[in-house]
């Protein structure tokens, strides 16, 4: 019976998900476009590995994406469970804030298993950036291989909410 409420319950979830994808799909204003998460180092004493975007450009507006391996603990590779968490910062300068849901997902060449989750984040010049947030990967052995690859591919999708 538990096993059931369980299942039940993950129903409910993906089937929310699935409702709260189709709705962002009614917005007027959708972009997307495949983003390439380069590898850099810091110039800290001890360096950190972190990676980053070339800027783009989707609803008309300039954006970067950052990632950052496990919050960017002091020594990533003695874990054995690695995480990746992103942020997007809005580049281009704005005259009214500008309200956005955006979710990242893999991108066509790739073969990483994410479960997608829809972030939320209203961008004005004042607070461009949104905080670090989970890259919903299944597992660390997904991590651990767009790790291993030289570059990460994967596929943004941003939604702009019209007031």
């Amino acid at each position: 019976m538990e096993i059931l409420d369980e299942m039940d319950q993950s129903h409910r979830k993906e089937m929310q998900l699935y409702n709260s994808i189709f709705s962002l799909l009614s917005f007027e204003k959708i972009g997307y476009t495949e983003v390439q998460f380069r590898p850099y180092r810091t110039d800290d004493f001890i360096t950190r590995l972190y990676y980053e975007t070339p800027r783009f450009t989707v609803l008309n507006q300039t954006w970067v994406l950052k990632a950052r391996v496990n919050d960017s603990e002091r020594n990533p590779n003695l874990s054995c469970k690695r995480t990746l968490s992103f942020q997007l910062l809005l580049k281009s300068k704005v005259t009214a804030p500008l309200e956005c849901s955006f979710l990242l997902l893999k991108g066509p060449y790739d073969d990483v298993k994410i479960s997608p989750v829809i972030y939320h984040f209203v961008f004005t010049n004042e607070s461009n950036e949104t905080d670090y947030v989970p890259l919903p990967i299944v597992d660390s052995v997904e991590c651990n291989k767009l790790l291993a690859a030289k570059n990460i591919n994967l596929r943004l999708f941003l939604f702009q909410i019209q007031k």
